[in-house]
């Protein structure tokens, strides 16, 4: 009876329910039948394809869909769409992106070199007297190629800058949305798709184009690129759930048949034929639902890193190009919210570990890590306290995780070591010619051992042949932790041209001057600004005659002499400064007692100050010296002339034994650091310049100099500074000049 009453109730309020189920009485339906709902809405993945610099264009697309209102559930990338699509998934959105993107330094992350403030004295010194950047790795069983053209320090450097300070997650689900890097096994070739740990790594991971960037040693796989194996992850994305599939493509076109000429053509297009290969396997996986955003970039290649501007235009065009079919996935969306980025508290750095594997003293390091520890995690900090350990030399990468430990954030460090045991060679070129009667040309070898122990000590030793020949070694040791105080045991050996010229600029005798030197030399760094030292310099050696007419065919060197030396040096390059002060003062005692020539005391002093306004830089100098007591010996006597150093007279024209120079040079550089991929960066300028040489008796004369100028033209490469330039100074005298690398 209750049954039959409950089914007669249900028979009443049927036709209500359905009623309200129409619309008709809101708020009424059927308790156990369910009535019709909207469909789930779909999952879009958004799928990032790798393309080198093509991928920031990925920017762009990002940002169009932005205009449009629609956020993925989902992000997939390769490569630099690893990098894009990362950081779009840790919170940024389209427009930080595009601020990232311009405020990279690519030059930076394409340069083995740490900035030269981190730099100790002594590689400031090293630097400066052997300009080329070029290493390769060096032991007793030969020569060591390197896994990249480039260290990969910058680009973690970068990457981390741009994350949140919480980079470690267990799973890539819980960024602000879903995201998977794609990277490749070198081992298997089998794609590795990355969804937890640090979200800088996995990004570094995918973007290791082999022979650009070194591998990546993860979780017991070695990997490389990701556009290896799937430059356009849309199967992972499937993976992940994605029912519609919005894939940017940024296609590295193939190079027709008549310019592949070269062993490089070949190369680059076999591996684009291996990336096109597995980019239309996952092509063509896409349905009618999908939709595949080809970028058109035109001429714009690969390497391109400073057409950013250009590059994202191009990928807001090309996904506009979709606007009508993409504006159905924005309806009934939830509205574009992105995470506040850096309102993350940064964690308390609780303790600093040093996982270290070179031969270096862990205090050495410490010392440079040790101001962190109870400070709040501060990336610019970290990064500061990073590339001083890098500096140091040995290590392939300085790189840090955070660790979780009692109940404490610790900051655990991994300076990795290169090769145990290696040492680096560097070449160098050097040419001068005044295209009139001097032309000198040589090239020379450096090489500087693995550090020696626990205080970074080594041997140095460099070859020039040419026209200037040299074989010199020196055996460097620190005698603390904290690269103070060393001792320096050097010697050299050295053949090269001496000229004599008239008043009118005449060469009048050229001599071939060969002498050998030893020296024991003591002192104190201060930092990686300054050092003193002094020492004593033995050394021997002959100059004949071999060109011209001169009083006397020969003449004996013979070198006895205290040398006592102070040097200051702030300069952000040795070469090309833009900010920074250079100064040094040398003081020489000659003692016959110790076999020299004479007995005579001489000092000179120099300084160099640089600073910049934009690509405008303005250096000012000021060098003097002048003989105390004695007579200098020929081969201590000042020697001026050349370009910025009355520039028109020809190099080391003017020689006595006091002398005065002063420069004011500018510089314009044409090209901006964050443009300057694989290529140099250009400069032109001008100079005014003031000095003379006076002798012995009279001391330096202020109020009786020469002037003179110059006009150039130079860039900084791999060799060195290069310049190509002409001076003029008073008198009618004018010389144009060709330099490239360290002169003699």
């Amino acid at each position: 009876m209750l049954q039959a009453a409950a089914l007669n109730w249900r028979n009443i309020w049927r036709p209500l329910l359905a009623a309200g189920s129409l619309g008709l009485l809101p708020g009424l339906a059927l308790a156990d039948e369910t009535a019709p709902s909207d469909p789930p809405r779909p999952k879009v993945a958004l799928v990032l394809s790798g393309g080198g610099a093509l991928g920031l264009a990925h920017v762009g697309a990002i940002q169009e869909l932005e205009r449009l209102g629609i956020r993925p559930d989902i992000v997939v990338g390769t490569s630099m769409g690893a990098v894009v699509g990362g950081l779009y998934a840790s919170g940024l959105n389209g427009e930080e992106l595009e601020e990232v993107v311009q405020s990279v330094n690519w030059a930076g992350i394409f340069s083995p070199q740490a900035d030269r403030d981190k730099l100790t004295f002594r590689q400031k010194q090293q630097q400066a007297d052997f300009p080329g950047t070029a290493s390769l790795g060096v032991t007793a069983a030969g020569i060591l190629l390197p896994t990249g053209a480039v260290s990969d320090q910058m680009l973690m450097k970068e990457l981390r800058r741009f994350t949140p300070a919480r980079t470690r997650v267990d799973d890539f689900d819980e960024l602000s949305i879903p995201f998977r890097a794609v990277a490749t096994d070198i081992a298997t070739g089998e794609a590795v798709v990355l969804g937890s740990g640090e979200l800088p790594m996995a990004m570094r991971a995918s973007i290791s184009l082999p022979g650009v960037f070194p591998a990546v040693q993860l979780d017991g796989q070695l990997l490389v690129d990701g556009g290896l194996a799937a430059n356009i992850p849309i199967s992972v994305a499937r993976d992940m759930g994605a029912d519609i599939v919005i894939a940017v493509w940024t296609p590295n076109d193939l190079l027709p048949e008549e310019k592949i000429g070269s062993v490089v053509d070949v190369l680059s297009q076999t591996v684009s034929l291996l990336i096109l290969t597995n980019e239309r396997a996952e092509i063509a996986s896409l349905t009618d639902k999908d939709f595949l955003i080809r970028v058109e970039t035109g001429d714009i290649g690969p390497t391109a890193f400073t057409r950013s501007d250009e590059l994202i235009e191009t990928g807001r065009v090309a996904m506009a190009t979709e606007t009508e079919r993409l504006a159905g996935l924005a309806e009934g969306r939830l509205p574009v919210v992105y995470a506040e980025n850096g309102t993350e508290t940064a964690p308390v750095i609780g303790f600093v570990r040093i996982e270290n594997t070179s031969r270096l003293d862990q205090s050495l390091l410490e010392g440079k890590v040790i101001d962190l520890a109870g400070t709040p995690a501060d990336a610019a900090a970290i990064d500061d306290a990073l590339d001083r350990i890098y500096a140091l030399g040995p290590f392939e990468s300085v790189d840090y995780v955070y660790e979780e430990s009692e109940g404490q954030t610790g900051l655990v460090v991994r300076a990795v070591d290169r090769v145990p045991d290696a040492g680096r060679v560097r070449l160098g070129l050097i040419v001068e010619n005044d295209f009139n009667t001097e032309s000198d040309a040589a090239v020379s070898v450096d090489f500087r051992s693995a550090v020696l122990d626990s205080y970074g000590s080594e041997i140095q030793a460099r070859a020039t042949i040419g026209d200037f020949n040299e074989i010199a070694g020196e055996y460097f040791r620190f005698l603390d932790p904290r690269q103070n105080w060393f001792t320096a045991v050097r010697g050299e050996i050295q053949n090269r041209p001496v000229n004599i010229y008239s008043q009118r600029g005449f060469k009048e005798a050229g001599f071939d001057l060969t002498y050998g030197l030893a020296a024991l030399d003591g002192g104190y760094q201060f930092g990686n600004v300054g050092e003193v030292r002094l020492g004593v310099e033995l050394g021997t050696g002959r100059a004949k005659l071999n060109e011209g007419f001169a009083p006397f065919a020969e003449v004996d060197v013979d070198i006895g002499r205290l040398v006592a030396t102070g040097a200051f040096d702030t300069l952000d390059d040795p070469f090309f400064p833009r900010d920074g002060v250079r100064a040094g003062a040398r003081w020489v005692q000659g003692l016959t007692a110790l076999g020299d020539n004479a007995d005579f005391q001489t000092v000179s002093g120099s300084v160099l100050s640089a600073t910049s306004h934009g690509p405008n830089t303005l250096i000012g100098s000021l060098a003097a010296g002048q003989s105390l007591n004695g007579t200098a010996p020929l081969d201590a006597l000042y020697r001026i002339g050349g370009l910025f150093s009355l520039s028109g007279y020809r190099k080391e024209e003017l020689t006595d034994e006091n002398f005065l120079t002063a420069q004011l040079i500018y510089r314009r550089q044409l090209l901006g650091d964050s443009q300057q991929i694989f290529g140099v960066p250009l400069f032109v300028g001008g100079s005014v310049e003031l000095g003379d040489v006076w002798p012995g008796s009279t001391g330096v004369d202020a109020g009786d100099v020469r002037f003179g100028g110059s006009a150039f033209v130079a860039a900084s490469t791999a060799f060195g500074p290069v310049y190509l330039a002409f001076g003029r100074s008073e008198g009618g005298r004018q010389s144009a000049y060709l330099l490239i690398g360290r002169t003699f």
